[in-house]
């Protein structure tokens, strides 16, 4: 009577735990999209919280159209003062972010990227970011990618020998489809904390979902944006590739990184490795004295085109300013400014981890993404 009892009860919990991992599959199946893009904050304005020329860069806004009409909002950046010729001379990084907030929160960064670099800066607004038509997935953002690539193809200010892809965790996954459904295009790519694929990603996540989502699972069908960087590797031949992956990152296990390395190395790829003591989205700042060099000589051996600072962009005081605050391991001071509450508080706009801290209104409660 006693077993009878035991089973009855192995049974309803069974049923339990089945129910639970039904709602986890179908919650996976129908909201990925708003699970794994995050366009605007919660509890933060989606206008611009600044624009570049408060970060020491001249800019152009530029509207581009995807291949299936979508409309996207751009930013094209350089240092103050440079000539066409001037920008047409140096690289043109092709910036992808991360998947929370407008392209606001990456100013502090790519204006970083701009004078360490000594380059322009092509920024693309996602589908449904910022100023952007539409609503992001995978197919979308891969007709973004390339309608931003291929108007750097045609700009007379853009050299294109020297396209640079730079992705950052998100971002990095639409790089190397970027990179690979394009040989030949770009001239080098640079990966920061990004994964193997989603479906990689979602028993690290959900891991009550692990044994049923992730690599030769059985429900991996219901993935519909899957962002396997592990199909876009074999594709990219001989590209160079750089890729910097934080030890301490808290978010994506290193050990996505670290496969993707590997795999570079099995196909003898040229690929750059650089371990940062940093965090997920910070290595910038926290890891300066070491990221920043890596990107730098990386970008120098493959682009041709970087050459000792000039003396006439010493006057630009905002990209200097950054380098200082950044060499120093302080916030930028610029990223200091009114909100929406009227107050005036120091912010790290540099990810997702700290956009949403730095610019929500009290009592808002953020909520990290990939």
């Amino acid at each position: 009577m006693t077993s009878f009892w035991i089973m009855r009860w192995a049974l309803k919990a069974l049923g339990g735990v089945g129910a639970v991992v039904a709602v986890g599959l179908g919650l996976v199946y129908q909201f990925q999209e708003k699970l794994l893009y995050l366009p605007r904050i919660p509890g933060v304005p989606n206008e611009f919280a600044y624009l570049p020329d408060r970060f020491g860069l001249e800019y152009e806004d530029i509207y581009i159209t995807a291949k299936d009409g979508i409309r996207l909002h751009s930013w094209m950046m350089w240092p103050k003062g440079w000539s066409k010729q001037k920008r047409h001379s140096r690289p043109t990084v092709l910036f992808f972010q991360e998947n929370a907030g407008n392209m606001s929160f990456r100013l502090p960064f790519l204006r970083l990227v701009a004078h360490h670099l000594h380059c322009q800066v092509f920024a693309p607004s996602y589908r449904g970011y910022g100023l952007s038509q539409g609503k992001p997935n995978e197919p979308g953002l891969q007709m973004d990618a390339q309608a931003a690539l291929d108007y750097l193809t045609s700009d007379s200010a853009v050299n294109k020998n020297n396209i640079v892809l730079f992705g950052r965790s998100l971002g990095g996954a639409v790089a190397f489809w970027l990179a690979a459904a394009n040989p030949g295009i770009v001239n080098s790519l640079i990966v920061e904390n990004t994964f193997w694929s989603i479906e990689a990603v979602v028993g690290k996540v959900m891991p009550f979902l692990a044994p049923f989502v992730g690599p030769g699972r059985l429900c991996n069908f219901l993935i519909r944006n899957r962002w396997c960087n592990d199909e876009a590797i074999p594709k990219l031949g001989q590209l160079p590739v750089c890729l910097l992956s934080s030890l301490q990152d808290e978010m994506l296990p290193p050990e996505h990184m670290e496969r993707m390395h590997k795999m570079l190395l099995a196909q003898q790829g040229r690929v750059t490795w650089v371990p940062l003591q940093a965090g997920h989205m910070d290595a910038y700042e926290t890891a300066a004295q070491d990221y920043w060099p890596a990107v730098a000589k990386f970008t120098q051996q493959y682009a041709h085109s970087l050459e000792a600072e000039p003396a006439d962009d010493q006057n630009d005081a905002g990209v200097q300013e950054a380098v200082q605050a950044t060499n120093a391991g302080a916030k930028p001071p610029s990223a200091v400014g009114p909100f929406t509450d009227g107050s005036s508080r120091p912010s790290q706009m540099h990810d997702e981890q700290s956009a949403g801290a730095a610019l929500q209104a009290p009592g808002h409660e953020y909520k990290k993404e990939l």
